[in-house]
């Protein structure tokens, strides 16, 4: 009886974080936890809420096409909550093999007795008994898909994604390299880690991973000090994540720093828009903790965390400063505030760095696999926006970096517009002064799955897209430029 009650309860809170996206379109992980850290649920009803409330934002776009073949009702003139229960009971139905259909059914006609009138309820077991008496659920899903003609709107219902992204990304890659995109972004993202070897040698770790039960991962790249967690994510609730001698990081950002930035022991590095600091915190564990590395946001709030995971991890070369790279001679008003001026060890006026790593804020489209929202958060405008605030980073950066010096610009992005573009348009300003560093993406492919095709006949003009499907992270792109006057 108490599992059940818990399985009601479960879907209750699945039900009110839909409500509560759909009404406020907030960030989803945030929501997500907030409901789960104020519940009395176990671990396992806190997988299925998790899981069951992202995978239904990553696909409401097909599962709201699908409703409306069995709603007499259009879909915008529905009750908003009566939606998301039907939202709700579709995808457990197409989604999920192990919840029997009359339990979906019936747990949804509660939850819409409990919020709505009778005569809710009523339509949302007309609807949902439609379709799950369907003699195969998921192939008519698809199948109703499939019928599309616009093959640009087909794409976008088949993986959820906004029309105006895919006819983006079709424009930029064609139709095939698309919807290899978006399969890749919609499955559930393998989660990367990086071993703290400023705390303890990879040998020894490794044999701790492997004492707490996840020997395959860390076969993944033998001989590394990174590799990917298993479904059971035992590393997550371990102690060696607790007191820093693994983190979590993505491995498009650790391709960033490690062949782009490439840091080398005693340099000066300046990491722009460094939250949540993972990449500062790579370039310190790849340089034995020597030189100096700043790490500036813009966020006052984010800087705690930063500054937390630093002290966890054992980091002393990394100075974590408040400021601004869209605004000009932005360190020295950021060292300022944050008295750093007073430091005899640190001159703020004749600050110029060996490399700058700038992580861009970006549409996020690359994330899509971790954060489902992502990829309705932006519009095109919002685009044109970014660009323009990711030039003038560059352009702020060029005065605190040395001749001969790199400078990184990344972005959890796949976009043209807010890559490539702003590079060509800060090269068009600084003109003969800086050059693209061309990097052996092939090595990169040798090094990390040998077996991928992707790394033959791969030619690199500088910009590397790390699509979602190369090597099973999100998608990014990363450029270095080479000041030589």
């Amino acid at each position: 009886m108490q599992n059940r009650e818990e399985s009601k309860n479960s879907r209750e809170i699945i039900f009110n974080i839909l409500n509560d996206y759909f009404k406020k379109y907030c960030n989803l992980k945030d929501l997500i936890n907030n409901y789960l850290n104020n519940s009395q649920l176990s671990v396992v009803n806190k997988n299925f809420v998790y899981n069951i409330s992202k995978g239904i934002i990553r696909n409401y776009l097909s599962i709201d096409y699908f409703i409306s073949f069995f709603s007499k009702i259009k879909l915008d003139k529905l009750d908003f909550e009566i939606l998301n229960i039907l939202r709700l009971g579709v995808f457990q139905a197409v989604f999920l093999t192990r919840v029997p259909d009359y339990s979906i059914v019936n747990e949804c006609v509660e939850i819409a007795k409990k919020h709505s009138s009778l005569s809710s309820a009523n339509f949302v077991n007309a609807v949902l008994r439609k379709i799950t008496s369907l003699d195969n659920i998921k192939a008519a899903y698809s199948g109703k898909i499939k019928e599309l003609r616009d093959p640009i709107y087909k794409i976008s219902i088949y993986y959820s994604f906004p029309e105006w992204v895919v006819k983006y990304w079709v424009e930029q890659y064609r139709i095939e390299k698309t919807v290899k995109i978006c399969k890749a972004l919609n499955e559930n993202p393998t989660i990367y880690f990086k071993i703290n070897t400023l705390k303890a040698g990879k040998d020894s770790i490794y044999k701790e991973i492997k004492s707490i039960g996840s020997a395959g991962m860390a076969e993944y790249f033998e001989g590394s000090s990174f590799g990917i967690l298993s479904d059971s994510q035992d590393l997550l609730k371990s102690d060696l994540l607790k007191n820093g001698f693994i983190y979590i990081q993505d491995l498009s950002s650790q391709i960033a720093v490690k062949y782009f930035l490439a840091p080398m022991e005693n340099e000066t590095i300046l990491d722009v828009c460094c939250a949540p600091g993972g990449k500062a915190v790579n370039s310190s564990i790849a340089i034995n903790d020597t030189g100096t590395i700043i790490a500036i946001d813009n966020n006052k709030d984010r800087l705690v965390s930063i500054r937390e995971n630093i002290k966890r991890m054992g980091i002393k070369n990394i100075k974590v400063i408040l400021a601004d790279a869209t605004k000009k001679s932005f360190l020295k008003t950021g060292f300022a505030e944050d008295n750093y001026s007073k430091d005899n060890k640190i001159n703020a006026n004749a600050l110029k760095f060996d490399k700058i790593f700038i992580d861009a804020p970006c549409s996020a489209l690359g994330t899509s696999s971790k954060n489902p929202d992502a990829k309705y958060n932006k519009n095109p405008g919002d685009i044109r926006h970014l660009k323009i605030n990711s030039l003038k980073m560059l352009q702020n950066c060029d005065e605190y970096l040395k001749i001969g010096g790199k400078m990184v610009f990344y972005t959890c992005t796949l976009s043209l517009f807010e890559n490539k573009n702003v590079i060509e348009n800060f090269l068009s300003v600084f003109k003969n002064k800086y050059k693209i560093e061309i990097i052996d993406i092939g090595q990169i492919f040798n090094d990390l799955t040998p077996e991928n095709s992707e790394a033959c006949n791969f030619k690199s003009d500088g910009f590397f897209e790390i699509m979602p499907y190369y090597f099973k992270s999100e998608g990014a792109t990363v450029c270095s430029l080479i000041k030589i006057a």
